[in-house]
């Protein structure tokens, strides 16, 4: 029996590569979107951290004689607390951008694998009807050897 050879596989393997071209694009835009997302983490948790520490804990220590407050590190925290409260907004507009972007790609993405899993269902059928194709000949095969057989037979005892 023959091996099935399908017409459009240059086709099938284009849509395939295509696919796993946009699905590489798709990984790509997740990955920016998940560290994006940890970066916004992060930033969060920092100023968190910023906002529990005990500046005056030390001199409270010292001998309880007061806390001295210093004005300067307050507003220099402050001022990086807010830097940081900037770049988490930046980092969260980006995000959003980021999350359209790969929509989009996932779209492209879906798109290409539709095209594919079509030429993959075309080859299959016309895989499937070529060996049924293939196993019916091979039956009339048989029964044409059969039946030449029989004839023969036949033949050979009306001549006895």
């Amino acid at each position: 029996m023959r091996r099935f050879q399908f017409r459009l596989e240059r086709f099938l393997e284009l849509r395939r590569w295509k696919e796993r071209e946009w699905e590489q694009k798709l990984a790509r835009a997740l990955g920016e979107c998940l560290l994006l997302e940890n970066r916004i983490r992060e930033i969060g948790e920092e100023i968190d951290a910023i906002r529990l520490a005990d500046y005056g804990g030390q001199n409270a220590a010292a001998g309880g004689r007061g806390v001295r407050v210093d004005i300067e590190a307050m507003m220099r925290r402050d001022q990086f607390i807010q830097r940081l409260a900037a770049e988490r907004e930046r980092a969260q507009v980006t995000l959003e951008e980021k999350r359209r972007e790969m929509e989009k790609v996932r779209a492209r993405y879906l798109e290409a694998s539709k095209e594919r899993k079509v030429l993959d269902k075309l080859r299959e059928r016309r895989e499937q009807e070529y060996y049924e194709r293939q196993i019916d000949e091979e039956y009339r095969g048989v029964d044409d050897l059969n039946t030449a057989a029989a004839a023969l037979r036949v033949e050979q005892a009306a001549a006895e």
